[in-house]
């Protein structure tokens, strides 16, 4: 074992690629880090340990190939650290983590170098889900299993091959929640939030990237979700802000100078964009220490708790990090072993046999708590 951690510890040196921990995490260039912000999140370089019991008690040495789309991105930087912490209270086990660099190309190479470093699963959360085919060919022909997660390939992908599955969220739920969220408000405090007194709430929506599953199908429940309910509602305008606090915080600010003061809810289909808006929001006036728009988003991120708790945002969704890390590595610890029941012996179950959709909970002033939580361990 040690000749073993020595060798690869020089590829990971000559291939100059990140590597993750189950214990110690540095950037590529050997930098510690913190935790991940709405900027930048923690890069790993290779450590390993004993092998963990896995979920199912099976007897093979699962060697984890795990892959992020950025890691610069903030919420998926708390499935990584997530990860990290779950396999350290798992008991550790042999992995490694590497960089996309929203990149696709990029991470399909380096998805081929863990294929050759010798990984017994994959975990990927790909830059492009539609490269999920051209994965799922490698990972056949390596023979080893591979768990997508966060970003979902179609559905046929996943049935292409019998060792494959994902883990994510229900994005329709989200958005329906998102609805019933903006609903509530309405219904409890309306002369609040009807500023211009016309009895219906005139609000903006910030979607994700065009193209992406996650983006429409938030939209689309958040719309359906409305349409159900009845609620008095005019759409001033919507806008993809690919994910991102920097767009977002620009089409708010363009949308802000279109319509001003019409605007009386921002909803954001991430937490990412909504701290945008709500920088935008502020620098314009329109959310003071007196009078807010109040802004939702999806996700629950530290920085937005904060936010709720402040009563500066209205409210979030929360998608537990920490629940989405543990049900990766469950099943990627399932599938190493061979099991035919990926989720033997673990709290997930399988959608059509082949999905594990992590639940959602509304959070607003009330139950902050609850996010804050989630997160601490994924810290």
């Amino acid at each position: 074992m040690k000749l073993k951690k020595l060798l690869a510890l020089l590829l990971a040196m000559v291939l100059c690629f990140s590597v993750a921990a189950c214990s110690q995490s540095t950037s590529d260039t050997g930098t510690d880090t913190s935790a991940p912000s709405t900027d930048d999140t923690q890069n790993t370089e290779e450590d390993t340990s004993e092998t963990a019991d896995a979920p199912a008690d099976s007897g093979v040495e699962p060697y984890l190939g795990i892959t992020i789309f950025d890691y610069s991105n903030n919420f998926v930087g708390y499935i990584r650290n997530g990860i990290d912490y779950y396999i350290d209270e798992l008991g550790g086990m042999e992995y490694l983590m590497v960089d996309g660099e929203n990149n696709q190309a990029t991470q399909t190479e380096r998805i081929d170098t863990m294929i050759s470093r010798g990984v017994n699963v994959l975990a990927v959360n790909p830059v492009d889900s539609s490269a999920g085919e051209t994965i799922v060919a490698k990972a056949k022909e390596a023979d080893i299993p591979v768990v997508f997660f966060n970003r979902m390939p179609p559905i046929e992908v996943l049935n292409s091959y019998d060792k494959c599955w994902y883990v994510g969220l229900d994005s329709v739920t989200e958005g329906a929640l998102q609805a019933d969220l903006l609903n509530e408000a309405w219904t409890n405090d309306q002369a609040t939030w009807d500023v211009n007194g016309d009895g219906v709430l005139q609000y903006v929506l910030v979607m994700g990237t065009p193209g992406h599953s996650d983006a429409e199908d938030r939209a689309n429940g958040f719309h359906d979700r409305l349409a159900e309910l009845g609620t008095p509602v005019e759409e001033l305008a919507s806008e993809y802000a690919n994910w991102s606090t920097a767009d977002a915080n620009e089409v708010v600010e363009t949308w802000i100078g279109r319509y001003g003061n019409q605007i009386e809810m921002v909803v954001c289909s991430n937490d990412a964009m909504a701290l945008g808006a709500v920088e935008a929001l502020r620098s314009n006036g329109l959310i003071t220490d007196t009078s807010i728009v109040p802004v939702m988003g999806v996700n629950a991120l530290p920085e937005v708790s904060e936010l709720i708790s402040s009563g500066v945002m209205l409210g979030t969704v929360l998608t537990s990090p920490y629940d989405s890390a543990r049900a990766i590595v469950d099943l990627c610890i399932n599938a190493a072993n061979g099991e035919e029941d990926v989720t033997a012996g673990t709290d997930w179950t399988l959608e059509d046999g082949k999905i594990v959709r992590i639940p959602e909970t509304t959070i607003t002033v009330d139950n902050v708590d609850v996010a804050v939580e989630h997160y601490k361990t994924a810290n």
